[in-house]
């Protein structure tokens, strides 16, 4: 079947939060049934070619079979009605104090909430939009208004037809809004819009988007081809952003810019907005076939995202950030026995949203730049190109795009994609010297220690004294030359470990001058795995990255603040663990010192953090910044976390944190306290925060950070472990189908199960549903890894 046309006339009830509409919908197909998809909507009646037509709901298939045989073009009219829910998918409200927002968040499975239609993003076709909204409102679609007029006390507005599309990148939103734009491409908008009242005093977001339009216009060959884009901030929104076509969402933390703005959050906001607009080409005019090919539209997006901002803000190092925020967490994650392919079967809807993880994003992400460096920039572009007029206003799928990519370069591209892409997990190369030479032994790394021989097609990159070497590693075993040898893996582009011999990582040490930082990160990346997983012991871990606690890059603190900080959180007791980090973090925030003006962006960001860890693990500390938190805003951003989580610690006050949280304005500083409120103890404290989710003065989206943070502050686990099935199932009660619930339970069963790995099973069991069961799986082999430490760490 092929779907022309969706025409939906939409009549908005803002004071009872429904809707009717009226909806058309043109298309073609020699079928027995009409099948659409649909949830919770009421239809009052279906004709197809002007005959009124007999239907049933299936409810669990999310369907609707309408009678009659399909044997040509048809039209089909369908009268239906829908409720505006608070859940934050579909059509649904976000709460301000100013007003309601009705807004749309359809991937993957959401357009079917707000409409009939064939929810299947191969199924594309062009949407007419007409809506009725109360005088005083205003809408926002993909494409301008057409025509707007008033018609017995209601604003009709009409879109612009859209180019073909899929359903799930539709997007209407309603509300009062403040818009300020910028002209590109000549006569082309870029709208920056957001409830009135709510719009960023500075205009970097439109300053950085017409960049990375621009940006992606030279890379990638295509002009951008809607007439307009807008960048919309949403009050309440369970994703981070939603790529709808000349559309885009985000939270509002990620479009307000102020005076509030600490650095992490600036250069999120930076990279968010690229990554989001490489999908107006990468997932918008050229898009997957079906969700086992989601990794092909986020890795892409990811990657390009970090590459186009690592242009355009040449200070901010991004692809330091990449490593941190991308590469580390996909190590980590696809390190489980329960991690899952690149490319994964999709069945049933409530699988898709578990597989927005860090396999899709991340470790896509640094495979496509393992392969950007192993084919060269050059050739990667120019496949690029290709792959996108190739498949524009279409359909693909990832081995179309290796295919584009092979046909201009001269590398085995589809031997070392399939390879990754095919394999769960990725592989860990054992170096060591033998005869003269370097052996090399690959097989699938685990962070649980056990051993699975799979091999790898790996583009290995060798830093040799004065060169790189590129080698194809594609057997259980091989060698290489040792005169000169460095290091494998440089500036950490592949996609593996490296556990060296003692020897060869002297070597390494020896030759710390020529390292860049990101060689430096992997090294300290892999010593804490292979620390995690058995096969070096604390003293062996705390031996190798010795010398690199000396260093002063602001990526190298990062990385070792992170992992010792870690290990303190799975065992506080621990006194060497706790001494370590003590003495580390003393150290380093006395040679950052204080904020000095002009100073890199990455240097006041590893100061915050490491200010804030300070602060959890030293008390003295914490009662000197605890002081600054009466005059907040005259503390520099990037030190306000630490200065609230200082406050909570000393007073453990939730009455006095929760009027800081309805005084604060910007939507950063409010997050910041609700991070803080996580360290607070005592069952008053909690139960005043759960109020306070409960009753919204906390917003949804971050209540999800506050438990996941708890769940690891050794004086809160205990709560959120006797609280979990309540908190679990007020969290699916708003994220239904988002896939939170499920990275909830990941996060927060590590921490919480470490006192009752007995009973913990148990307790999962009952709230065990489908849509969670990823995240239960990989929590409980997180739990166990944990534990396994622990132990280890007692002999």
């Amino acid at each position: 079947m092929q779907i022309y046309n969706y025409i939906l006339d939409l009549d908005i009830n803002s004071k009872n939060y429904t809707y009717t509409c009226h909806e058309t919908i043109k298309f073609n197909g020699n079928e027995e049934k009409l099948i659409l998809s649909s949830v919770n909507l009421k239809i009052k009646r279906i004709k197809v070619n002007n005959s009124i037509k007999n239907f049933k709901e299936f409810i669990k298939n999310q369907e609707i079979v309408v009678d009659g045989i399909i044997t040509k073009d048809s039209i089909a009219e369908i009268d239906f009605s829908g409720e505006i829910p608070e859940e934050l998918q579909g059509f649904y409200r976000a709460h301000t104090e100013e007003g309601d927002m009705f807004t749309t968040q359809f991937e993957s499975t959401g357009a079917r909430r707000f409409f009939p239609c064939i929810d299947n993003p191969s199924y594309k076709a062009a949407f007419d939009i007409t809506v009725r909204v109360d005088e005083g409102l205003e809408a926002i679609s993909n494409m301008p208004v057409e025509t707007k007029e008033n018609v017995d006390g209601k604003t009709v507005i009409k879109f612009m037809q859209t180019p073909v599309m899929s359903t799930y990148l539709l997007y209407l939103g309603i509300g009062k809004f403040d818009e300020r734009s910028l002209e590109f491409n000549g006569n082309k908008k870029l709208i920056l819009a957001a409830q009135k009242g709510h719009l960023t005093e500075s205009n970097y977001p439109l300053e950085i988007g017409k960049k990375a339009i621009e940006f992606y216009q030279d890379y990638f060959g295509i002009d951008y081809p809607l007439p307009k884009e807008h960048l919309i901030s949403v009050p309440e929104f369970a994703a981070g952003a939603m790529e709808n076509w000349g559309a885009i969402t985000f939270r509002e933390i990620y479009l307000n810019i102020s005076s509030s703005t600490g650095s992490s959050v600036k250069k999120a906001v930076g990279e968010v907005i690229a990554h989001e607009l490489a999908h107006q080409w990468f997932g918008d005019l050229v898009t997957m076939n079906w969700w086992d090919d989601l990794w092909l539209n986020e890795s892409f997006a990811t990657f390009m995202s970090y590459k186009a901002m690592n242009k355009l803000e040449v200070d901010y190092d991004m692809f330091a950030d990449f490593l941190v925020s991308e590469t580390a967490g996909a190590l980590e994650g696809d390190s489980l026995v329960n991690s899952h392919p690149i490319e994964v079967e999709v069945k049933h809807p409530d699988d898709i949203s578990q597989i927005f993880d860090e396999i899709s994003y991340g470790k896509g992400g640094s495979i496509l730049r393992m392969i950007n460096a192993f084919v060269t920039d050059d050739v990667f572009k120019k496949g690029l190109h290709l792959y996108l007029e190739n498949f524009k206003y279409k359909n693909a799928s990832g081995s179309d795009l290796w295919e584009f990519i092979a046909k201009v370069s001269d590398r085995p591209v589809r031997k070392v994609m399939e390879s990754f892409i095919q394999n769960v997990g990725y592989p860990i190369i054992e170096a060591k010297e033998e005869g003269g030479k370097i052996k090399l032994t690959q097989y699938r790394f685990l962070l649980n220690g056990k051993k699975q021989n799979v091999q790898w097609k790996i583009p290995l990159t060798a830093k040799y004294a004065g060169e790189v070497k590129s080698i194809l590693f594609d057997s259980e075993s091989m060698e290489i030359d040792l005169q000169g040898f460095i290091k494998l893996n440089d500036s950490e582009t592949g996609f593996y470990r490296v556990l060296y011999s003692d020897s060869l990582y002297e070597n390494i040490i020896k030759n710390i001058a020529i390292l860049d930082n990101k060689d430096i990160f992997g090294l300290l990346n892999d010593s804490h795995a292979f620390l995690m997983a058995g096969k070096l012991t604390l003293q062996e871990y705390l031996s190798r990255i010795n010398k690199f606690m000396e260093l002063n890059d602001s990526l190298i603190i990062r990385e070792i603040s992170n992992e010792l900080f870690s290990l303190y959180l799975i065992d506080p007791k621990n006194s060497e663990i706790l001494g370590t980090n003590m003495e580390y973090l003393a150290d380093k925030l006395k040679i950052l010192g204080d904020k000095q003006k002009s100073e890199n962006i990455n240097i006041s960001l590893a100061r915050g953090i490491v200010a804030n860890r300070f602060a959890t693990i030293n008390r003295g500390y914490a009662e000197e910044l605890s002081k600054f938190a009466g005059s907040l805003e005259q503390v520099d951003p990037d030190m306000r976390l630490a200065v609230l989580t200082s406050y909570a610690i000393v007073h453990n006050d939730s009455e006095k944190m929760l009027d800081m949280l309805s005084k604060f304005k910007q939507d950063e500083d409010k997050v910041k306290t609700i991070q803080a409120m996580a360290m607070l103890t005592g069952d008053n404290n909690f139960n005043a925060v759960e109020k306070a989710i409960s009753e919204r003065k906390i917003k949804a989206q971050d209540s999800l950070r506050y438990y996941m943070l708890a769940a690891a502050n050794p004086g809160a686990k205990e709560y959120i472990y006797n609280n979990l099935e309540n908190i679990m199932e007020k969290i699916q009660a708003i994220f239904a189908g988002s896939g939170y619930s499920s990275r909830v339970i990941e996060m927060v069963v590590p921490f919480i199960g470490l006192n009752h790995m007995e009973e913990i099973e148990g307790k999962l069991a009952k709230i065990n549903i489908q849509e969670i069961s990823r995240g239960i799986k990989k929590g409980m082999e997180y739990l166990n890894i944990n534990h396994d430490l622990v132990e280890r760490l007692k002999n």
